[in-house]
């Protein structure tokens, strides 16, 4: 879960999320700045819209030892062999992430132990794993590229040169990853265990994203079948859910204006109506940051439909609940409590889905800055 604690104010920067396309649909397609003196409206008519849900990751037995697997998230499917285990979740999560498909020869429950000199690193001779997913390029950079700045996984210690590809009907790039886990035990020499990881990086219709798909370990013998699954995929433009806004700003501002015994003296919120991704953008500004900028440091794997409605809500005024860790504010002697001074958070608008959502705490200021020209999708 995104989450972070400030004891200096949050700078916030007008987003436009310009490396994004246009929300869900039923959405204004841009935006305009909302003032603190705005009524806070509900989104009648984005409430009263008719869902229309996305596919989930779907599964198709072909009848001759292998399956079709498609995702209508992410826009892409293929062919795997028919005995490999499919699913969209991440190892150990049970719901299914934002257009991922994870396939394994083996049962990555009943995988081996991870030995202590190996961490994550599994023997060759255990299978061979597929994972698909959609990473954001929100530079638009060429793939090979991109390619310098990908990081799969704790153990990756480089990024070995690649070469284009023809894949899906187009270009492509394909490179390798080298992974190496070192351990120093008690008695005896260093032990070093690698392995190599075969990555392609396939463009999405939408150029603000890739498809990355990667193969673990490279090393196995039945790398060949993750070849000619690979050589099957085909892709197509990404696709997001239409769905009505179910928890209106009225629900979200009673939360914290209205108390047992009636209004709260001297509280002040506000929520403006945002994609996933402009909620994100906003949350992860830093004082100074650029919204774009030249080297990120990071890309984002998209969990989450970055086109999903959220609601960015902003809180200040008197007793505010705390944070649970972090440093004391500035100028606050250690072991007394910073009381909070005003508080950002997303939270969905159409779902009850509180994955991958972010909250923050600030003990100075009194409210956070940039917050009242951020554009609000609700009018």
């Amino acid at each position: 879960m995104r989450r972070w604690l400030l004891p200096f104010c949050l700078t916030l920067s007008a987003v436009a999320c310009g490396d994004l396309q246009s929300g869900q649909a039923g959405a204004p397609p841009s935006a305009t700045p909302t003032s603190a003196s705005a009524p806070a409206a509900d989104c009648v008519a984005l409430g009263a819209i008719s869902p229309i849900p996305v596919p989930p990751l779907a599964v198709v037995d072909l009848g001759d030892g292998t399956k079709r697997v498609t995702s209508a998230e992410a826009g892409y499917s293929l062919v795997v062999p028919g005995t490999w285990l499919v699913s969209g979740a991440i190892a150990g999560t049970v719901n299914p992430w934002f257009g991922q498909g994870h396939m394994s020869s083996y049962d990555p429950r009943a995988a081996p132990t991870p030995r202590p000199e190996a961490g994550t690193i599994l023997p060759p001779e255990v299978g061979v794993r597929l994972d698909i997913e959609m990473w954001a390029n929100p530079l638009r950079e060429p793939l090979d590229i991109y390619a310098q700045r990908l990081h799969i996984g704790p153990d990756q210690i480089a990024v070995l040169p690649g070469a284009f590809v023809r894949l899906a009907g187009g270009q492509a790039y394909r490179m390798t990853i080298q992974d190496e886990r070192r351990f120093q035990p008690s008695l005896g020499p260093l032990v070093a265990t690698r392995q190599t990881r075969a990555v392609w990086l396939v463009p999405s219709p939408r150029a603000d994203r890739v498809l990355v798909l990667y193969a673990t370990p490279a090393e196995s013998a039945l790398f060949p079948a993750v070849e000619r699954a690979v050589s099957t995929l085909q892709v197509a433009a990404p696709r997001s859910a239409v769905l009505p806004v179910v928890h209106q700003r009225s629900e979200i501002l009673q939360r914290w204006l209205v108390g047992k015994s009636g209004p709260i003296a001297g509280r002040r919120a506000e929520a403006k109506l945002m994609t996933y991704a402009e909620a994100s953008l906003a949350m992860d500004a830093r004082p100074g940051a650029s919204l774009n900028p030249p080297l990120p440091m990071g890309i984002p794997r998209i969990d989450r439909d970055p086109d999903e409605l959220f609601w960015l809500v902003a809180v200040s005024g008197p007793d505010l609940p705390a944070s649970r860790g972090g440093p004391p504010g500035r100028g606050v002697a250690v072991g007394t409590p910073a009381p909070t001074a005003w508080i950002l958070y997303d939270t969905p608008a159409t779902n009850d889905r509180g994955e991958r959502t972010g909250q923050g705490f600030s003990t100075a200021g009194t409210w956070p800055p940039g917050f009242d020209t951020l554009p609000d999708r609700c009018h």
